[in-house]
């Protein structure tokens, strides 16, 4: 059961609200922004309503801004619309610039997200020492310390090649306001910093005293810490992290398809950090993408055509229903409704799992078989929905959530064990431990009910591909099956600073990606299936998607999605996100 009091005190006024144009008088007034200690943070139930507004930065849907970058990588497609989209979508396109409203949005939600915690972490420097319960104190810093980190890190990794604004501290003076960039490699001292402490000082997975599941623990400081060296090409230091976040934190593969991106799975075995939703937490009375609102409106960017939509592309449709199943599992079988004998699942758990495409009669999506859903649509919707964030599981549609339509409150999974254990693979590989890697990357396939790689050796359970895998070869189906299909549109743009790492390593970026599938074609067919009552029936308006070109009958070709994309995209433009021009109009540092 999750727990988590979202009924928070708010502390957080309009930035930048001064009342006289004077210097000197400026420096004599009192920061606008900051409550202080003898107005609030008296105690530790201050500093936790402060905490929870920090908490709370998390509901701000321009913090990731996932649908655009789901779109920027190539997890995405925009909407509805076949070859033509009904809207232009600049993340799609590469067109977006530092005037954009998205980035400039995602940089100020992000250091609204500073703000808060540097409000925390300044009133409980105050308090130290005068509260009687230390370990709640050395707690609350903790998470503090975890937030300002992470969204320092959040930032690090997506603007001007991570020179940023350090902020350490709540502003006072007008300098402190007016800063300037901090050199990356600066700022990447600063995230680990806090987060070496967020590591040492949080509790792990349970572990907190009122059981609430939604706090941040040391697992997800490891984790990002990780990831931080990883993403330098530190394999070494990136490996000690991951084998603790594997080995000794309390996560494991969870194994109950049920469980897997549902409502009923959050939180679960292998849930490393995740952004909290509740329904007796919804403001209805502002707009969902509004953060203050409580909502995870996502369901809507993933599930209907509106404005930034982002449904999965052909080539992922394509390698979801295509990977091969393990014979040897029975979890691959279904009774056959003619013969009643167990017949081969139409398509993998994995694919179940992630995204619903009209191949799938086995699994229910919005209480139906997913073939019967009205959205495939070869011209028109597509051919596959991501499943991460919708209420598919609960509910016959998303217009009966109690709240409406775009009220959601599931929650969104930043990181997750599975994810560790492929980064930890990448790290094994890169090292020369290709067994090891194997075996990592297996126990990933094991749960999907996956043919594994390698050789069966004494294992006479499970059906193996028999390859010889090098480190060369085991590199390149980690970056072209194993992370996409694994960890897809998840976590603060995994996709995307995955190929940007492999460009580094591998000379395989997105753009090397882009024009890989620009260069690539399926066909798009009816579909025909079985029903449960063994009757033969059709899916018109070209919903499947082949990859060899059909020998008879009507076909679409599919071989527009990225051209345009692979086109634009320019590493020196596109790899970053440039420094706002919103915030180098009010900045004075930067000028």
């Amino acid at each position: 059961m999750k727990i988590i009091n979202l009924k928070y005190y708010i502390l957080i006024f309009v930035v930048g609200l001064m009342t006289s144009c004077d210097d000197n008088q400026f420096l004599q007034e009192i920061n606008p922004n900051e409550i202080s200690k003898a107005n609030f943070w008296k105690d530790l139930s201050d500093t936790g309503a402060g905490l929870n507004a920090t908490y709370k930065t998390l509901h701000g849907h321009t913090l990731l801004l996932k649908n655009q970058e789901i779109l920027r990588s190539d997890m995405g497609y925009p909407g509805y619309g076949r070859p033509i989209p009904n809207r232009v979508e600049n993340f799609h396109l590469h067109t977006y610039t530092q005037s954009s409203d998205e980035t400039s949005d995602k940089w100020r939600t992000n250091y609204l997200g500073i703000f808060r915690a540097n409000q925390v972490i300044k009133a409980l420097l105050n308090l130290e020492g005068t509260v009687d319960d230390e370990a709640e104190w050395k707690s609350q810093m903790a998470q503090a310390r975890f937030f300002r980190g992470l969204f320092h890190y959040f930032l690090y990794t997506t603007y001007n090649g991570g020179s940023i604004i350090l902020r350490d501290k709540v502003p006072v003076t007008k300098d402190e306001f007016a800063k300037g960039l901090s050199p990356a490699a600066d700022v990447l001292a600063f995230v680990r910093e806090d987060l070496e402490y967020a590591y040492a000082n949080l509790y792990k997975k349970g572990e907190y005293p009122d059981g609430d599941l939604s706090r941040v623990t040391s697992g997800a400081a490891g984790t990002i810490l990780g990831s931080s060296y990883l993403q330098e090409l530190n394999y070494s230091k990136a490996m000690t992290y991951f084998d603790d976040v594997i080995n000794n934190h309390g996560y494991e593969l969870e194994y109950d398809m049920s469980k897997l991106f549902t409502t009923a799975g959050e939180f679960n075995n292998e849930s490393i950090f995740e952004i909290n939703f509740t329904s007796d937490n919804i403001d209805v009375s502002l707009a969902p993408w509004d953060g203050a609102s409580g909502t995870n409106w996502l369901n809507q960017l993933t599930s209907n055509s509106v404005k930034g939509a982002a449904f999965a592309p052909a080539w992922a449709v394509s390698a979801y229903k295509n990977e091969p199943m393990d014979p040897l599992d029975s979890r691959n079988y279904y009774p056959h409704p003619i013969t009643g004998v167990q017949a081969l699942r139409n398509v993998p758990l994995r694919a179940s799992a992630m995204i619903a495409i009209v191949d799938d009669y086995q699994t229910l999506y919005y209480e139906e078989p997913t073939t019967i859903y009205n959205k495939f649509h070869g011209t028109a919707w597509g051919f596959g929905y991501w499943k991460h964030h919708t209420n598919h599981d609960i509910y016959a549609s998303e217009s009966l959530l109690p709240d409406g339509t775009a009220f959601s409150s599931k929650n969104i999974t930043i990181n997750r064990l599975a994810d560790v254990i492929l980064m930890q693979a990448e790290c094994k590989i890169k090292t020369g431990q290709v067994d090891d890697a194997l075996d990592l990357i297996n126990d990933i396939r094991k749960r999907w009910g996956l043919v594994l790689l390698g050789s069966a050796g004494s294992d006479l359970g499970h059906s193996y591909d028999d390859e010889v895998y090098t480190a060369q070869s085991l590199m390149q189906h980690l970056m072209r099956v194993e992370k996409p299909l694994e960890t897809s549109i998840e976590g603060n743009n995994i996709r995307f600073l995955d190929l940007l790492r492999w460009k580094k390593s591998e000379g395989y970026g997105l753009k090397e990606r882009l024009t890989e599938l620009s260069n690539t074609t399926f066909y798009a067919v009816h579909f025909q299936y079985l029903d449960s009552e063994g009757a033969l029936k059709w899916k018109f308006n070209f919903p499947s998607i082949e990859t060899e070109e059909p020998t008879s009958g009507l076909f679409k070709v599919i071989d527009y999605e990225f051209d345009i994309s692979a086109e634009n995209y320019d590493e020196t433009k596109n790899e970053y996100y440039l420094i706002p021009q919103s915030e180098i109009n009010t900045n004075t540092g930067l000028n």
